[in-house]
C-alpha cells in the first residue's frame, strides 16, 4: 500500500504499465482522479467469455473518480501485485439469467444517452521521485498491439466512454501529502 491509505503504492502501479484509464471528463487529464482517489477497490466482472479485471478509485464523497483496467499488453503479474492488498468491490452481481439480459440492456440505452461524461485513455504508467523524495506517477500514452486495442476499444463502450487517440504526456503528484500543492512540475 501507498502513503495515502487504501490506495495502491504508485510504484506498483506503474510497474503494470500499460492500462486503460477511465476517468471523468471534467478532470484536466487522466491522473486527476489519481489525486482525488481516497481509497480502491478490485473489480472482476464476467463480460461474455472474457473477464474484465479493473481497479476502481473512489474520492473521499465515495464517487468513482479514477478506474484502471487490465490489457493484454499489460504487465499480469505487476496487476496481481497492485491489487493483491485491495477490497473486492462489494457490488459485483452476477451476470446470468434473464433479468441479467435486461439490465445489461437497460445498461446499453443509459451508457448511450451519457456518453461523454468519461474519457478514455491508454496510459503507460512510470513513476519517478522528485527532489524531496517524493513520488510522482506520470502518465504518458502508450500504443497497444492488435488484440490490446481491440479489448481497449469494447471496455470503453461498455463504459460509454469516448476513446482518446490522445498521446499527451502527464505528471501529478502521487505522494501521500494533501496539503493542497497540487501537481509537481518538471523542467
Amino acid at each position: 500500500m501507498s502513503g495515502r491509505a487504501g490506495l495502491p503504492a504508485p510504484e506498483r502501479l506503474a510497474a503494470v504499465a500499460t492500462v486503460l484509464c477511465v476517468y471523468p471528463r471534467r478532470h484536466r487529464d487522466a491522473l486527476d482522479g489519481w489525486l482525488a482517489a481516497d481509497r480502491a477497490e478490485r473489480v472482476s466482472r464476467q463480460d461474455g467469455e472474457d473477464v474484465r479485471e479493473a481497479l476502481l478509485f473512489r474520492d473521499v464523497a465515495g464517487r468513482a473518480c479514477w478506474r484502471l483496467y487490465l490489457l493484454p499488453d499489460s504487465d499480469f503479474l505487476a496487476w496481481d501485485d497492485a491489487a493483491a492488498d485491495l477490497p473486492v468491490h462489494s457490488g459485483a452481481e452476477s451476470r446470468g439469467g434473464v433479468w441479467a439480459s435486461l439490465r445489461r440492456r437497460w445498461l446499453r440505452r443509459w451508457l448511450r444517452r451519457w456518453r461523454g461524461r468519461w474519457c478514455a485513455q491508454v496510459l503507460r504508467l512510470q513513476v519517478l521521485r522528485d527532489a524531496a523524495g517524493h513520488c510522482v506517477l506520470l502518465a504518458d500514452g502508450a500504443e497497444l498491439s492488435p488484440l490490446g486495442h481491440a479489448h481497449a476499444r469494447r471496455i470503453a463502450a461498455g463504459e460509454g466512454a469516448r476513446l482518446s487517440a490522445q498521446a499527451h504526456v502527464c505528471c501529478c503528484m502521487a505522494s501521500g501529502l494533501r496539503d493542497g500543492a497540487g501537481p509537481a512540475q518538471f523542467a
